[in-house]
């Protein structure tokens, strides 16, 4: 395997584990969110649940915590990348933060 098929491999790889942190992060809040719902909607007491609440709490600190974590083992996956000589690799559909519009851009030869 080349060196600039590995690094594709697994920035595929890490673009898919992010985004299972961030779907684990979505759906622990979402259920965060409803759980209050839920109680008022059955006329429940506010004691009922609380465990469960306070759970949930520390599952999304660890989730937050995950993410904050693969997010430097990403940034150190570019110094990686740059030590076996291979470029920035582009891999899923959304643009990076130095792919972001700043300022004036060119469209179909006009400023924007």
């Amino acid at each position: 395997m080349k060196r600039t098929e590995a690094a594709r491999a697994g920035a595929a790889k890490l673009a898919r584990a992010e985004a299972a942190i961030d779907a684990a992060l979505r759906e622990t809040a979402e259920l965060m969110g409803l759980l209050p719902s839920l109680r008022l909607e059955t006329n429940l007491s506010a004691m009922i649940g609380q465990d469960a609440v306070d759970n949930l709490g520390e599952t999304l600190s660890h989730i937050v915590s995950a993410r904050r974590t693969i997010l430097g083992a990403h940034d150190a996956l570019k110094t990686v990348r740059t030590q076996i000589g291979c470029g920035a690799l582009a891999v899923g559909d959304l643009p990076k933060p130095s792919e972001l519009a700043v300022g004036l851009q060119v469209v179909e030869g006009r400023a924007a």
